[in-house]
């Protein structure tokens, strides 16, 4: 055993040595001083021509900031590991920050435990180009214009006038796991006993060049290398070794997985997909073969751990005895699957096994959480008052309960939109980056809808009427008078429609015939717009008839065009129209009293815009248009003609979309005569009346949003 040990500790020196030249083996003190917490201190910005510097002010250590870039909209991070955001740097001093390629900036506490991160997001123009570098006093950020994707990175710094000396990499990927670590980083517990303290790799300081040129000029003809994945300056020791593997067996080889440092990644880092049932418990201890019959199960436990190397502490609540039976089974695996059959439960710590009832555990599980949130509530309580111009407080004061610790409060004044805050010091800063966040202006948005209508009518009627009297507009003069008495058939001209087949005024004998092959309403036109008269007159024979004709055609178009502004994501509705009255009797019955009643005749346009990061809108529309048709009535209440559309559409900024139409197109040709009459072939249109006719109905419905830029 003590030979073993030994050669643990030559082979865990070794290792240590070989990770970094530079390495520390950092006490309890020195590692304190190592992740010394920062404050950011002042924010500032200087033009440079077109592009800029920000200057990020931290007090303490020198500070290694990450980088990335995001899209929709172009945004670049800048994190700050081991910088606490404070409340040196307010609202106003972040407002400072405004430059034509800075369109937005914000900074909060990305993080607070186990390591604070202060994060800074800026949102710049399409083809920005940012260099992010260390400084004695903090960070700098240089952005410059260019053309094509948005891209950032960590500049490297040299200290001119010395050779041999190259520039570093602000952001240090972790050291490939030397070979001799591979065969003891299967054991964390060896690993405790080699470093009773995180090990902390430290990468070489940066020095900052002393120039009057700026810090981070831009190279002209060189461009941005891709993004690097975002990681931390330093990688902790015990985080390179793998789960839990005693290699200690009895009877078969030890099995271990063995664990390869992986490489530093150019890339992106991404996930790594994972197959359902993972989780399960994977036992890779020494293998052994055991059959015991009525065995005290302490017994057993004890054989367990001397198996796995571990030290045993069991509860005098773990009684009983039991029969056991394993082949090739690790011993990790036996230790589960009997404590399981005893209702027991383990704790494993330094090296330690602890075995007691499931229940006690459990219990005291749950008071070590309850000791640790009493521990994370304690400290005196600060107020702060966060006056808010955008946001309603009674809304920003449900989010807030969820953000406050238990000990936490928050009041509002809806008079002065004020919210006061009351809570832990470390929460506050948290609480006032999430109120800075809510309380922005809302961007608002035009919409404007045309809904068009378009009705074309064409008409065409033929017919002939037959007078049957001389009177009214179809009155025949005789000589410088009008005649209004000659009779419909008589004894002498004129007369109407008929012949005298046998007239003697000596015997009074008179023979008449009369006709009439058209009544008025049938062959004729109500409202013609021409007339022919055909007349043939003498004193045995009359043929009297008006040939009509009438052709109209109309156009109307209708445009209405309801426009109105709202907020993005809050509801408008506009509308224009009128009431129409219309009597109703109470009670239905007949001669109750009698009451006035009303009807909607609207056109109404409700819509709920959605900005989207894209630039586009999508909108919940609702469209309706209701008018009054007094053609036709009902007790002198008009016909309501309804015309509604209700969808979902995305459209682009200031484009227009189509929401629907509606056309309706009816031809009708009708055609009323005398039977056998009208049939007859060159003359049978004197026997009728053919009416031709076509209406189109168009119907269309425009939408056109429109971002109102402040």
């Amino acid at each position: 055993m003590n030979a073993r040990l030994s050669s643990l500790l030559v082979a865990g020196g070794v290792v240590l040595a070989g990770i970094h030249t530079g390495s520390l083996l950092a006490s309890p003190s020195a590692e304190a001083a190592s992740v010394a917490r920062a404050t950011l201190v002042s924010t500032s910005i200087e033009s440079t021509g077109a592009g800029a510097t920000v200057h990020l002010r931290v007090s303490g250590s020198t500070v290694q900031p990450g980088v990335q870039v995001l899209t929709n909209p172009h945004r670049v991070v800048v994190d700050l590991p081991g910088v606490e955001r404070g409340t040196a740097v307010t609202r106003k001093e972040l407002a400072l920050l405004t430059h034509p390629l800075i369109q937005k900036a914000r900074l909060a506490q990305f993080a607070v435990a186990p390591r604070p991160i202060t994060r800074l997001v800026l949102e710049v123009l399409p083809g920005t180009q940012v260099l992010v570098g260390s400084t004695p006093d903090g960070v700098e950020l240089h952005l410059s214009p260019g053309d094509g994707k948005v891209q950032a990175r960590v500049e490297s710094i040299a200290v001119p006038g010395q050779p041999g000396t190259e520039s570093q990499p602000l952001m240090a990927a972790a050291a490939p796991l030397p070979a001799p670590l591979m065969e003891v980083a299967q054991a964390p517990e060896v690993l405790q006993a080699l470093v009773p303290a995180p090990v902390v790799v430290v990468p070489p300081p940066v020095v900052v060049a002393q120039t009057s040129a700026p810090l981070l000029a831009p190279k002209a003809a060189k461009a941005l290398a891709p993004l690097p994945s975002m990681g931390g300056p330093f990688q902790l020791l015990p985080e390179l070794a793998a789960s839990t593997v005693l290699p200690v067996a009895l009877q078969a080889p030890v099995e271990t997985e063995k664990t390869h440092a992986a490489p530093a990644a150019a890339g992106p880092v991404r996930a790594a997909g994972r197959t359902l049932g993972e989780g399960r418990a994977k036992y890779s201890g020494s293998k052994i073969t055991i059959a015991l019959s009525n065995t005290d199960i302490r017994e057993f436990l004890q054989i367990l751990a001397d198996t796995g190397k571990l030290n045993l502490v069991m509860d005098p609540e773990v009684q009983g005895s039991f029969g056991f039976r394993f082949t090739d089974t690790p011993w990790d695996q036996v230790l589960d699957v009997v404590l399981k059959n005893a209702a027991l439960g383990k704790e494993i710590s330094n090296g330690v096994l602890r075995v007691a009832k499931i229940d006690k555990l459990q219990k005291e599980e749950e008071e070590r959480k309850k000791l640790d949130e009493t521990k994370a509530l304690a400290g005196e309580l600060q107020t702060i008052t966060r006056p808010l111009s955008y946001a309603k407080v009674s809304e920003v004061q449900k989010i807030l309960k969820e953000m406050l610790t238990k000990r936490g409060s928050a009041i509002l004044d809806d008079r002065t939109n004020t919210l006061i805050i009351t809570d832990l010091p470390r929460n506050l800063s948290v609480i006032d980056d999430l109120l800075q966040t809510l309380d922005i202006q809302i961007q608002q948005v035009q919409i404007e809808a045309r809904v068009v209508e378009a009705n074309k009518d064409w008409q065409q009627q033929f017919g002939v009427k037959w007078p049957q009297s001389n009177s009214g507009n179809v009155a025949l003069t005789s000589g410088s008078s009008t005649s209004t008495s000659t009779p419909w058939v008589g004894s002498s001209s004129p007369f109407w429609n008929g012949t005298t087949a046998f007239n003697s005024p000596a015997s009074g004998q008179q023979a008449s015939i009369g006709w009439t092959p058209g009544k008025d309403g049938a062959t004729s036109i109500t409202a013609p717009a021409g007339e022919l008269w055909l007349s043939f007159l003498s004193n045995r024979f009359s043929i009297n008839a008006v040939l009509q004709a009438m052709e109209t055609e109309g156009t109307l178009k209708i445009v209405s065009s309801p426009k109105v502004v709202t907020q993005n994501n809050k509801k408008a509705t506009i509308l224009s129209g009128e009431k129409i009255p219309y009597p109703t009797t109470q009670g239905g019955a007949q001669g109750g009293a009698i009451t006035v009643a009303f009807i909607d005749a609207n056109l109404q346009l409700d819509v709920t815009p959605q900005i989207t990061n894209e630039g586009t809108i999508i909108m919940d529309l609702k469209v309706e248009k209701a008018e009054a048709d007094f053609t036709r009535t009902v007790n002198g209440t008009p016909t309501i003609i309804r015309k509604a559309i209700e969808t979902q559409v995305l459209v682009r900024d200031g484009g227009t979309a189509v929401l629907g139409g509606v056309y309706v197109t009816n031809s009708t040709r009708g055609m009323t005569g005398v039977p056998f009459l009208s049939k007859i072939p060159l003359i049978g249109f004197l026997f009728r009346n053919n009416t031709k006719e076509d209406k189109n109905v168009e119907l269309l419905i425009f939408i056109t949003p429109r971002v109102l830029r402040q």
